[in-house]
């Protein structure tokens, strides 16, 4: 019985510590883009948005962390050998900051461009097989786009688990050595500020970066930017690939769909892709 409890406190105190960290990063999404998109917004979103949104991304992260975990105590099968490793502790680890910061940008930035290849691709998939599309449908019906009203559906998770974590996973491993929490909150909130609707301009690097103008084109109603711009990190795969479309500075389209109705409760965010 003593072995139990102990077990089950294990399991459970492992759950809250993983809910803790993922809620890190909305937390930090908060602090570095909420700010700037309320002091200088574009549009401006009503509390209902924000609050609702809140709710979405606290139910869905706490879904996954628990199915996540799962996962994690019965997926053996994904410690493989991968195909290549690359080694930056050379440059991470080495006294020259030129290198150092060589090295934190490689393992951040260059793995997040690596890993969007891939989440490109499925992006797209998600577009054209009906069964996909029937839980995006969740991201793209909302209409007040902002950098916490930028939560998909629970289950996208596990798409992107199958499509981006596992090839990456088994293709490439790395090892980075240390490198600041705050580069790496900033790469993985970066969904939250191409979500966002802050009037700001990150000038010429948004053609190798991608920003919350490049991306809202995905997101809009306008019949021309349908089936645009389907990367999240970078353009680069977008112009590669012939989806690319760079927005007019006052270019700022109305986003949402015209036959889905946003969800407004967690029932409707959570029952919506069995809906018709």
């Amino acid at each position: 019985m003593l072995a139990f409890l102990a077990d089950a406190y294990s399991v459970a105190y492992g759950l809250v510590n993983s809910m803790l960290i993922r809620l890190a990063y909305p937390v930090g999404a908060c602090l570095l883009y909420l700010l700037p998109e309320l002091l200088l917004p574009r549009t401006r979103n009503s509390l209902q948005s924000y609050l609702r949104a809140t709710t979405f991304l606290v139910v869905t992260i706490a879904i996954n962390t628990v199915v996540l975990k799962a996962m994690e105590g019965s997926a053996g099968f994904l410690d493989v050998k991968p195909l290549a490793f690359l080694d930056l502790r050379p440059l991470t680890e080495s006294d020259s900051w030129p290198l150092k910061i060589t090295g934190w940008l490689v393992a951040v930035i260059g793995i997040a461009m690596v890993g969007n290849f891939f989440y490109y691709w499925m992006h797209r998939a998600q577009h054209r097989f009906g069964w996909m599309w029937r839980v995006h449908r969740v991201h793209h019906s909302i209409t007040e786009m902002s950098a916490t009203a930028s939560y998909h559906h629970v289950a996208e998770d596990l798409f992107q688990f199958a499509a981006v974590t596992m090839p990456m996973a088994i293709l490439l491993g790395v090892a980075s050595g240390p490198v600041p929490w705050l580069v790496i909150v900033l790469a993985n909130t970066h969904s939250y500020f191409i979500h966002s609707s802050a009037r700001l301009n990150i000038g010429p690097l948004r053609y190798v970066l991608c920003d919350n103008r490049f991306h809202r084109i995905h997101h809009s109603r306008e019949q021309r930017h349908i089936d645009h711009n389907f990367a999240t990190t970078t353009p680069l795969w977008d112009v590669l690939f012939g989806t690319a479309y760079f927005p007019r500075a006052d270019e700022w389209p109305a986003v949402g769909l015209a036959d889905v109705a946003e969800p407004r409760t967690i029932a409707d965010y959570l029952l919506m892709p069995f809906r018709r």
